[in-house]
């Protein structure tokens, strides 16, 4: 069982658990072959898995985190349709890290055909959506629609804190579905969370104008 910590070396090992077995798994598609798998760590033998950016549709959507978040290589799943992407603080992905220096929490991306939702994207309809999850915040900005959930976090990563958030917005024809996980009573199931999730989706959608043509 994952079990959330500020020790690097544990929550590294939360995060690779996580990686294998419990997200990457939610959509049958072809695994992205990145190509490097993983940065090599010459002073300890292990291996780096974090990556700056992964194209998850070609010419479609680009994952890509906010400042000192980095995509998790393992999670990575990409296809013509949707693909799949696990977000985590940079140190948590690299042995070589002696600390994370960020709040902790664990960010997806999800990816789909826009029709999926069943229309304009808003934050009435995510609140529809994940009704079972109790809404207790909801707005549009610009560009996203986001809604702050007061249950259902632990059910998706164990142990985080129950309150959670969850955005959604337009790239280049596709749905994207981003989150934002915190450990119980961390700062991130909060208002830090909501800006998490902002500055999330503007780095997919500016990732995602930036990716050439494939």
């Amino acid at each position: 069982m994952f079990t959330w910590t500020s020790r690097p070396a544990l929550w590294r090992a939360g995060v690779a658990l996580l990686a294998a077995f419990s997200l990457s798994g939610c959509l049958e598609l072809q695994a992205q072959d990145t190509g490097a798998g993983g940065t090599d760590t010459a002073q300890t033998g292990q291996r780096s898995f974090a990556l700056a950016s992964s194209v998850i549709v070609p010419s479609g959507v680009t994952a890509k985190g906010p400042p000192g978040f980095c995509i998790d290589k393992r999670s990575v799943k990409t296809g013509r349709t949707g693909g799949f992407a696990l977000i985590a603080p940079c140190a948590a992905l690299d042995a070589r890290a002696d600390g994370l220096g960020l709040e902790t929490a664990i960010l997806t991306l999800q990816v789909q055909p826009v029709g999926a939702l069943g229309g304009d994207i808003s934050a009435q309809a995510l609140a529809e959506v994940f009704a079972a999850e109790e809404p207790i915040y909801l707005e549009d900005g610009d560009g996203i629609s986001l809604v702050q959930l007061a249950a259902g976090g632990e059910a998706i990563i164990p142990q985080s804190d129950p309150t959670h958030w969850r955005g959604a917005l337009k790239v280049n024809g596709y749905l994207v579905g981003l989150a934002v996980y915190a450990e119980v009573g961390g700062a991130a199931a909060g208002d830090v969370g909501k800006t998490l999730l902002i500055d999330f989706a503007e780095a997919v959608l500016s990732a995602s104008t930036e990716a050439p043509s494939q």
